[in-house]
């Protein structure tokens, strides 16, 4: 077999390779990764480093002093070495087939559960909000791994549905979100919250769940969760009503006509009059 033949197949090879044809975890990932996707990943990994490198120096001034000195692009080395981990990670596991991701993120999401389960117990308070676990010389946010990790395993339980119509998957992803509801709102941490009831809800959308259904699982929680807008109190006595006449003056000289509203609404003798505290306009008395 002569040289020439030699590179012609070496050639082929290398052609065939990340072809249609190619069935290696290289090859496929190559053709049905969502370029787009990785596109925008790209530039918003690009828009935070350059955030970071804006805001460095300014952080390492202020963390600056008692004999500590903080290099002016600290920050920015140390988010960029985070970045350097990371996106290999990302990218092997987007090689992964579907059914080992999928088991995958159901141990983590399982796992990472009860490590936000543990947080109130064994975290590291910081700024008055328990939400960082310490392992060795750092510390990790269960919350942060287990949001992606979340949207797999919802998805995957939602996609139930298809095979069994009798499954309440609604329910049961309603009971879940509302578990990690709790232990977030323990640590408290009400923003990692609002994004876990927008991802919850997303999902519940594009599985085809009704508006009626989302209605009826969200509804209690938003009026359990507000507070109320007028509450109760006790009738006034003699002494704040003294108050109130001196605090507004009145310049009229003839006497205080009560309308027929007024005198059907006031109290009789001997019964207790419960009135809201909730803002009202005050009438203007002015002589004719």
């Amino acid at each position: 077999m002569t040289e020439a033949t030699l590179s012609q197949r070496t050639r082929r090879k290398q052609v065939a390779r990340l072809g249609r044809a190619d069935q290696s975890a290289l090859g496929r990932w190559f053709w049905e990764i969502d370029r787009l996707l990785l596109i925008l990943l790209t530039v918003l990994i690009s828009i935070g480093l350059l955030a970071v490198a804006a805001a460095a120096p300014a952080a390492a001034q202020r963390y600056s002093g008692n004999g500590v000195t903080v290099a002016a692009l600290h920050y920015f080395w140390r988010q960029l070495a985070w970045v350097v981990l990371s996106v290999p990670v990302m990218l092997g596991i987007s090689m992964l087939p579907k059914v080992m991701a999928r088991r995958l993120a159901l141990a983590g999401a399982a796992f990472f559960l009860v490590m936000l389960a543990l947080v109130p117990l064994i975290g590291v308070e910081v700024n008055g909000a328990r939400r960082w676990i310490g392992v060795g010389l750092g510390q990790f946010q269960p919350s942060e791994f287990l949001k992606p990790l979340f949207v797999v395993a919802l998805a995957w339980l939602l996609s139930l549905k298809q095979q069994d119509r009798t499954l309440p998957v609604a329910q049961i992803s309603a009971a879940l979100f509302g578990a990690v509801a709790v232990m977030l709102m323990k640590q408290p941490d009400l923003g990692q919250t609002v994004v876990f009831a927008a991802i919850w809800m997303t999902l519940l959308l594009l599985s085809g769940v009704s508006g009626r259904i989302i209605g009826g699982l969200v509804g209690p929680a938003l009026s359990a969760s507000s507070p109320p807008i007028c509450s109760i109190r006790s009738p006034p006595t003699a002494s704040t009503t003294s108050s109130m006449a001196k605090a507004i003056p009145i310049r009229s000289t003839r006497p205080m006509r009560r309308s027929p509203a007024a005198a059907f609404s006031a109290p009789g003798r001997g019964r207790a009059r419960r009135s809201s505290s909730c803002p009202r306009r005050i009438p203007t008395i002015s002589s004719r």
